[in-house]
C-alpha cells in the first residue's frame, strides 16, 4: 500500500514541499539564507551517505538524525491525513503521529544509506507563498541525468525546516495525502494506524 511513496524516493534528502495553504503567522524564509541552509544540508547528507568507513547501518543511523532535526516531521504528518486529522480522537493523533514519525525516519534513512557517488548543487531560491522560500538544487549522479529537486522551507522560531520537496513537479507529501486518504477511505483511521504500526515494528525486527 505504500509502493506509490516508496517509488518516488530520491536521493539524499529528497521528501515533502507543503503546498501554500498551510500558511500560520510567524518569521518570513529569506532566499539567500534558506539556499545556504539547504546547501549545508544536502552536503552533510553527502558526506554521511559517502563515508565508506562506516558500516551501512550507521550511514543510515546518520542519516536518520539528519532527517529528524531538519524535516518538520509533525506539520508534514498533519497535513498528509487532511481532513481525518480533526475527526481522528486524541488518541489516535497522537499514535499516528508517533508511528508516521517513526515510519519516515526509519524508511528514508534506509533507502537512502547505500547512496554513494552523488554532488548536490543549489541552482537558486526565491519567495513562495505567504513566508517560505522555494530552494531549487540539482543532485548529479554517476551515469544517470541530473535530478531537478524543488525544496520548500520555512523559517519558525529562528530555526530553518524543510517542509516538502517537488521532483518532476509532483509534490511528495501530496502523494502521500492521496495514498493516506485511500487507505482510510477503505480501512479507516484505525486501519491506517495498523498499517504504520505494522511497517515501524517490520523494520525494527529487521534491524535487531
Amino acid at each position: 500500500m505504500f509502493g506509490a511513496l516508496t517509488k518516488r524516493l530520491v536521493l539524499a534528502l529528497a521528501m515533502f514541499v507543503l503546498p501554500a495553504q498551510l500558511h500560520a503567522s510567524g518569521e518570513v524564509a529569506p532566499p539567500a539564507e534558506a539556499a545556504l541552509f539547504v546547501t549545508a544540508l544536502g552536503e552533510q547528507a553527502i558526506r554521511v551517505l559517502g563515508n565508506q568507513s562506516t558500516s551501512l547501518e550507521q550511514r543510515e543511523e546518520q542519516v536518520r538524525q539528519l532527517l529528524s532535526r531538519n524535516f518538520a516531521l509533525e506539520k508534514i504528518g498533519r497535513f498528509v491525513l487532511g481532513n481525518s486529522w480533526k475527526k481522528a480522537s486524541q488518541d489516535q493523533q497522537s499514535e499516528y503521529l508517533q508511528l508516521f514519525s517513526e515510519y519516515v525516519l526509519n524508511t528514508y534513512s534506509r533507502r537512502l544509506g547505500g547512496y554513494t557517488g552523488e554532488k548536490f548543487e543549489v541552482v537558486k531560491a526565491q519567495p513562495i507563498g505567504k513566508r517560505d522560500a522555494v530552494v531549487v538544487s540539482k543532485i548529479h549522479r554517476p551515469g544517470a541525468a541530473p535530478l531537478d529537486c524543488g525544496w520548500r522551507v520555512r523559517l519558525e522560531e529562528n530555526r530553518f525546516q524543510i517542509m516538502d520537496i517537488i521532483v518532476g513537479g509532483i509534490s511528495m507529501i501530496s502523494a502521500q495525502r492521496s495514498e493516506f486518504a485511500a487507505v482510510i477511505k477503505s480501512r479507516g483511521m484505525d486501519g491506517l494506524i495498523e498499517s504504520l504500526r505494522m511497517q515501524v515494528t517490520k523494520y525494527t525486527a529487521q534491524a535487531s
